[in-house]
């Protein structure tokens, strides 16, 4: 009897500890995270059609996922790759701050470009305005939102994957630490993942901020995160 009670405290003991590693997981993922609040709203408004908010939404999640396993692999590699290629230098950034910069600077590129292509469209636009034209094709009306949707998605890949390397910097010490597992990591990153996209989507459902957040240009919204992101490298040690 003993033995079995000892095997029975044993397996809850195991149990609750996993369950802290997830919440852990959790815990980290949405302080680190729920930032995305602000520019994922606008991916999952009710003015976006059901089937590109659910290609959206799992987009997201499924970056998210996919960084678990980029830490996990900078976890084993990345800190020693990073102290081998500086270690005669002195004063050099940490590799969270390399991470944060490369991140902010492959976004602020990425910025250029879509601001390169909003001039175009403007400049198209009050040039067809000019010209007046006298009859528009209906289906080039219906092809326009398949196009902007398809940007919105590429724009939202980008955004994301890069918006989301901060996460490693939190992942990646737990992780050698030993502060959770990378069963826990990937389903405290689910949970936290859906939970955010649940609540961009609440945030949605009422029409006057979905209408305001659909008018926000997606070079408006990748200009702010890429700033954000260089200022917090700026800031950091």
């Amino acid at each position: 009897p003993d033995t079995a009670q000892n095997e029975d405290g044993q397996g809850k003991q195991a149990a609750m500890s996993w369950v802290a590693g997830v919440g852990a997981a959790i815990t980290i993922k949405l302080s680190s995270s729920i930032d995305d609040v602000v520019w994922l709203a606008p991916f999952l408004t009710n003015n976006t059609s059901s089937s590109a908010r659910m290609q959206n939404a799992f987009i997201y999640i499924s970056v998210c996922l996919t960084q678990t396993c980029v830490a996990m692999a900078i976890a084993y590699s990345g800190d020693s790759l990073v102290s081998m290629l500086t270690k005669d230098a002195k004063n050099m950034w940490s590799t969270d701050k390399i991470l944060t910069v490369i991140a902010g600077s492959l976004l602020a590129l990425y910025a250029v470009k879509l601001t390169y292509e909003y001039v175009q469209e403007r400049m198209q636009e009050a040039s067809a305005d000019g010209d007046g034209k006298e009859e528009e094709d209906p289906e080039l009306e219906m092809d326009e939102p398949k196009v902007d949707e398809a940007k919105q998605t590429q724009t939202l890949f980008v955004i994301a994957f890069l918006g989301s390397v901060d996460d490693l910097t939190l992942f990646v010490p737990m992780l050698v630490g030993k502060g959770f597992d990378m069963v826990q990591l990937v389903v405290g990153g689910l949970i936290a993942a859906t939970a955010i996209v649940m609540l961009c989507l609440f945030v949605g459902l009422c029409k006057p901020v979905a209408d305001c957040l659909s008018k926000v240009p997606l070079v408006a919204i990748v200009v702010v995160f890429s700033v954000t992101l260089l200022f917090k490298a700026c800031t950091m040690d």
